[in-house]
């Protein structure tokens, strides 16, 4: 297992160094996938606790889910646009 990890590590430093992207861009398109859900599914939590609040939820902390949650999908949206703007960089 640790002579594993180490070619990982090794792997990833070559990568680095050479300037090759960690991951595909399917990969990439995946997880920005993924982050913009996460952002959304966040924010859907934080407007639930602030419409119904209880006493395991308090009204700041479902605001601040709120606001948490459309930091990460904004920043998912702003990996997408990179993501096609670096696609379409590459097709000219």
């Amino acid at each position: 297992m640790k002579v594993k990890f180490q070619q990982w590590v090794a792997a990833v430093r070559r990568r680095m160094q050479d300037g090759q992207p960690l991951m595909g861009p399917d990969s990439l398109q995946a997880l920005t996938d993924d982050v913009r859900k996460l952002g959304l599914g966040a924010m859907g939590a934080g407007v639930l606790g602030f419409f119904a609040p209880s006493e395991k939820i308090s009204l700041g902390a479902s605001v601040a889910l709120f606001f948490l949650g459309a930091i990460i999908w904004v920043t998912g949206i702003a990996l997408h646009a990179r993501i096609e703007r670096n696609s379409a960089d590459e097709k000219d």
